[in-house]
């Protein structure tokens, strides 16, 4: 019954004529990543609700044929990255999706890459934090710029970092932390802290502190994810493989 639900979701979020593709794609997450394919499947759906990976490229006039083909595309392209992150560093696939789905929708409206988002994720649990706590702090970064919160925006501006866009729609967060990081670590330690709270807040500046200290590292698995170095019906075919031969 599960299945059967988690199916019904799937058709309904990408649209008629994608039940067999949606299905197909979600199982194969499921064996890439790890997890139970029920499971692999909510996971799915709850991105693709937040960022519209899978259906960002459809067209109104597409027969369905072309958009099982589409959604394909865009999907494995999507799970490139997310397995390159995954080989690439001590993140879990099962993690990196978890940290990304608290606050992919605060980062899809703000022009956020899902390759960035995989990323930051990513070097949130490498640096020790746990999947909710740091997904929870890149969100609150979010809301605390977007809406100015505690003076959130007032101090990246301070540094010369504009938070809107020219059209007023808020820059993404990775963009404001690179422009930032030459300011920011011109401070003194304390300065440096005080920054870390303004911005993210007293519950969760320390992880601010951790991203901004590892921006290096976002960036260089950002690179990696966009080569797209470890395809994913690469790894599907390796699992499947295993599984004939266990």
């Amino acid at each position: 019954m599960q299945a059967a639900s988690k199916m019904a979701q799937i058709s309904g979020v990408l649209g008629p004529g994608s039940l067999a593709v949606g299905t197909q794609i979600g199982m194969e997450f499921g064996l890439i990543s790890g997890m139970e394919t029920e499971a692999a499947m909510q996971r799915m759906i709850n991105l693709q609700q937040q960022t519209e990976f899978m259906t960002e490229n459809l067209e109104a006039n597409m027969t369905a044929e072309e958009r099982a083909s589409q959604i394909r595309k865009d999907s494995m392209r999507v799970l490139d990255q997310l397995n390159t992150i995954e080989n690439r560093s001590a993140a879990t696939m099962e993690q990196i999706t978890f940290v990304m789905n608290q606050f992919a929708s605060q980062a899809h409206l703000a022009n956020e890459e899902i390759k960035t988002m995989a990323a930051m994720s990513a070097v949130m649990i490498e640096t020790g934090e746990e999947q909710g706590k740091g997904g929870r702090a890149l969100r609150m970064m979010y809301a605390r710029l977007g809406s100015n919160i505690g003076g959130a925006r007032d101090e990246m501006e301070r540094f010369g970092v504009a938070v809107e866009d020219a059209e007023g729609n808020m820059r993404p967060l990775s963009v404001m932390l690179k422009e930032l990081e030459a300011g920011f670590f011109a401070q003194s330690g304390a300065e440096q802290q005080a920054t870390a709270q303004i911005i993210a807040g007293n519950r969760h500046y320390t992880r601010f502190l951790k991203l901004i200290t590892n921006l290096d590292r976002v960036r260089q698995l950002e690179v990696e994810s966009a080569m797209r170095l470890f395809p994913a019906m690469e790894e599907i075919d390796r699992r499947r493989d295993s599984e004939l031969f266990k």
